[in-house]
This record gives structure tokens, sequence and C-alpha cells, in this order.
């Protein structure tokens, strides 16, 4: 196969996968969790406290049990949070289906080579 034409599959199975019914529930629900102020605040707030504690944690503070305390307790919030449960399972959704193309892929180039 030559560059073109595989330049050309490639762009198909692209706009296959952004044309599909999963991959726009997907972006659905990811415009509508990046206007939730509240629930941005909570995962932004976790990354900082993550960062903080593997710090704290490479350098012998066993603070970090603490602040891995906090984490939990705000995690099991924003895990609570409707919007941010119909985010995970439609990201869910994509990955599957993004792993059974690359599967179909791989098989495919199997068989051939």
């Amino acid at each position: 196969m030559e560059k073109s034409m595989i330049d050309k599959s490639i762009n198909e199975l692209f706009n296959s996968i952004e044309n599909s019914n999963v991959y726009k529930r997907y972006k659905e629900i990811e415009n509508i969790l990046s206007k939730d102020s509240e629930v941005l605040n909570l995962i932004n707030e976790i990354k900082e406290l993550e960062k903080k504690a593997t710090k704290l944690e490479h350098a012998g503070n066993k603070e970090y049990k603490d602040i891995d305390k906090i984490i939990k307790d705000k995690l099991n919030i924003l895990n609570n949070k409707p919007i941010y449960i119909e985010y995970l399972n439609r990201m869910n959704e994509l990955n599957a289906e993004l792993a059974a193309s690359s599967k179909m892929i791989e098989d495919y180039l199997k068989e051939k080579v």
C-alpha cells in the first residue's frame, strides 16, 4: 500500500470515529462537564493534592497520609456527582470502541503480514 493510500485510510478511520454516536455522546458530556465549575474545581484540587502527596511521600514525609485521606474524601464527592458519573460512563464506552477498533486493525495486520 502506498503512503497516500494509507493516509487516506487513516483519515477515513478518524472521520468514522468522529462521526460515531459514541464519540458524539462523549464530546457532548465533555462539553457539559467543562462548564461545571464545581466539578472542575474538585478535579483540579484533587490533582494538586496528588502532586503534593507524591512529593511528600518521595521526601519521606508521613504527612502525605493525611493528604491521601483528603483526596479520598474529595474523590468520593466527585464520584457521586451525576454529571461526572455520566462522563466516566461515556468515556468508558468510547475507550471500549477505540480498543475494539485497535484490535481489529491489529488482527488485520497480523493476517496480512
